[in-house]
């Protein structure tokens, strides 16, 4: 008889831990970070459903999303500015949240950051490339010093102002970056092959179908 009572209370433990466990979700943040590609900029200078929104919507509809945070995005963004964000912990005055809260809260942390600020500049040159994967590599270390989850880091693609060879050289280093600080590096440098992702040939802003593609590239590896 007392091993029936033991056995059933084992059996009662066993059946409420799966209950439990199939019914928990973990709170779903996503913190999306980075500059006019992050925020789906358009080629015709309008702001328009980028690869995060399409992310949110996935776990929005899958009733599991708790808080989507955009904020700490800015159509200008740089490696630079990113950085100094980070380190001043800059804070937001609406929500009172600062960045490194938010980023400590994330399940999902994306960054797309790179495509503005290089082809903003004149010429491209070594030291330019190299002092933005210098503060890639700072601000990737601060992301794993806050968030132990699954981040998400975008490559670079070609353009007029960024040629194929330059193109290789940044993401071959921002992938040993992410691969050192066991990020998820998202290579979307071959979009620029389908036409159909772009509005204007000349204008490296990608339309909503380039966006949706590559949530689904982030989707498969959450």
């Amino acid at each position: 008889m007392k091993k029936i009572i033991i056995l059933t209370i084992l059996i009662g433990s066993i059946l409420t831990f799966l209950i439990y466990k199939y019914n928990y979700h973990e709170d779903m943040n996503i913190v999306a970070l980075g500059d006019s590609v992050a925020m789906g900029q358009t080629a015709y200078n309008v702001v328009g459903y980028s690869y995060n929104d399409y992310l949110k919507d996935y776990f929005e509809h899958s009733s599991i999303l708790n808080e989507y945070i955009t904020e700490f995005m800015d159509l200008e963004e740089t490696s630079k500015t990113l950085l100094l964000k980070l380190q001043n912990n800059y804070t937001l005055e609406s929500t009172n949240t600062s960045i490194t809260q938010a980023i400590s809260k994330a399940k999902i942390l994306t960054l797309s950051l790179g495509m503005n600020e290089l082809n903003n500049k004149e010429e491209i040159t070594t030291k330019i490339i190299d002092e933005y994967l210098k503060n890639m590599d700072k601000i990737l270390k601060i992301f794993r010093i806050y968030n132990k989850k699954s981040i998400f880091v975008l490559s670079l693609y070609p353009t007029t102002k960024i040629d194929q060879e330059k193109t290789n050289i940044i993401n071959n280093r921002l992938k040993e970056l992410c691969d050192q600080y066991q990020i998820h590096f998202v290579d979307i440098s071959n979009i620029v092959q389908n036409k159909e992702y772009f509005f204007l040939p000349n204008n490296f802003y990608f339309n909503y179908k380039a966006h949706r593609f590559i949530s689904e590239m982030i989707i498969e590896n959450c």
